[in-house]
């Protein structure tokens, strides 16, 4: 098993603002390795007054309208130079998205590999839109007009972080909107090198604009009037402070929140298959994979054959550094990450679940055992973000179904049967946008593949069309019908 070396020197935490990279002017204090523990770089923040400037010149470019006027057409050959950039950064994002997420590098090398390729595909879907399209009007001319909102905020996520921000940053591009990024301040080092491939790659000054911070900064943000639409990946809580200050602006939404995502394990499965495709799911990016399996609901006669089952599976995960090729299991991202989930652990067990450990983790560094707490209820507000499953029994389909659609739900769901159409028939019983029927694999089941996001798991939607249409609003433009009454 090789390991991949940690970098000498890590990307300069610069503010970028109308073109220009400059100091971020705080200090934010330290980034640290999570297979250690260890202090790696200083973390910097934008100032508030960084931060107004920053949306001054989104606003500012917005306004000229260069950006959008050049049309898909005329945008398309800088956004194609993006995507050569970023094919020559993928080894870099790589290894930095491993260090400060946790994520296995065989998973972020995947991850920022296709990076280039994202913004390529987005372009010609773009190109295929078109900016207007003409509709029947009896010979006179009216179109239909995509016109972008204005300045875009992007605010992204501490566990996908390369992955988030260029499908955001590619698709608000490819609409004609003009940014500004702002990445979880546990993870900013890849955001700052893909700011760095879009003023490579010739996007105008104003365009792409980066500032870096917390929540005082991510709270100004959205709250700001300029901006004037957001697109946010990232925890409930903030997805719900996010929605009530931008309600006063009536700014335009797209929040990709938790969700607990159950899965149902119906009595006619196999639960072997079962066991090793649920955790699988539930270990991907070190267990921070926002639409994995949390809460499994199995048929009461299969739960002890199933708790064993995934005792095996977790306890054969090969747990080390998320910069070792062979590792499946790396830490969490940070301190405070592996607190809150040993804290959780040690709640259910105080609510009277058994839980399991399996595997070794190292001494040093943030790895959270992978456990498995057993109970006859689980606390269904719970939401639980890393390497923990809960397993509760349930008496039949119906049952299942309710206690699958209780609580905080509404991202993902999963249910596993050997009865296929019974289990899809269940499946689309769940209150969930996507819904994986003995699977759990991170892509999309087909081309076309769209989900909204219900209940508490957000607003708006994935789909590779629900996002671009995300960036633009419609607009029409023609001569008037003659003569009508009213």
């Amino acid at each position: 098993m090789s390991t991949t070396e940690m970098p000498r020197a890590f990307p300069e935490l610069s503010t970028l603002i109308q073109g220009r990279f400059e100091p971020s002017a705080h200090s934010a204090g330290q980034l640290f390795d999570p297979n250690s523990g260890q202090p790696l770089a200083e973390n910097r923040g934008s100032s508030l007054e960084q931060l107004d400037r920053a949306i001054g010149a989104a606003h500012a470019a917005h306004e000229s309208g260069e950006w959008r006027g050049l049309g898909i057409a005329g945008r398309a050959p800088l956004l194609r130079a993006l995507a050569a950039r970023l094919d020559e950064l993928g080894e870099q994002i790589a290894v930095l998205d491993a260090v400060n997420s946790g994520v296995p590098i065989a998973v972020t090398r995947l991850f920022a590999g296709s990076a280039g390729d994202t913004v390529r595909d987005v372009v010609e879907r773009a190109l295929a839109l078109g900016d207007s399209r003409a509709l029947a009007a009896d010979g006179r001319d009216v179109r239909l007009h995509r016109v972008p909102w204005g300045a875009t905020a992007l605010i992204m996520p501490w566990n996908a972080p390369s992955a988030m921000a260029v499908k955001k940053l590619g698709y608000a591009l490819a609409a004609g909107a003009t940014v500004v990024m702002k990445p979880s301040p546990a993870s900013p080092w890849s955001t700052v090198l893909i700011a760095q491939a879009a003023v490579a790659a010739g996007i105008p000054s104003g365009v792409v604009n980066l500032v870096l911070g917390g929540g005082e900064i991510g709270s100004a943000l959205v709250a700001d009037p300029r901006i004037r639409a957001i697109s946010m990946t990232g925890s409930t809580p903030t997805g719900r402070a996010i929605a009530a200050s931008a309600g006063v602006n009536l700014t335009r939404l797209r929040l990709e929140l938790g969700s607990n995502n159950p899965a149902i394990v119906r009595a006619d499965a196999n639960v072997a298959e079962a066991a090793r495709v649920i955790a699988a799911g539930a270990m991907k990016l070190s267990g921070q994979w926002c639409e994995a399996p949390r809460r499994v609901i199995a048929d009461r006669a299969l739960l002890p054959e199933l708790v064993e089952a995934l005792r095996a599976e977790l306890a054969a995960q090969r747990i080390g550094s998320s910069l070792d090729d062979g590792t499946q299991l790396g830490p969490v991202a940070f301190r405070d990450r592996l607190i809150q989930l040993e804290g959780q652990r040690d709640a259910l067990q105080a609510q009277g679940a058994v839980i399991h450990r399996e595997g070794a983790v190292p001494d040093e560094g943030w790895f959270f055992q992978p456990s498995i707490a057993v109970a006859e209820e689980i606390d269904v507000e719970l939401e639980i973000f890393g390497p923990l499953l809960t397993v509760q029994p349930s008496d039949g389909d119906a049952h299942a179904l309710a206690l699958a659609n209780a609580g905080h739900v509404g991202l993902a769901g999963y249910v596993f049967g050997g009865d296929e159409q019974a289990a899809l028939q269940m499946g689309a019983g769940l209150v969930a946008g996507e819904v994986k029927v003995n699977g759990s694999s991170v892509l999309d089941m087909a081309a076309g593949s769209a989900q909204s996001f219900f209940g508490l798991s957000g607003l708006g939607g994935h789909g590779d069309a629900d996002v671009l249409d995300f960036f633009s609003g419609t607009q029409i433009v023609g001569t008037d019908r003659p003569g009508m009454p009213l």
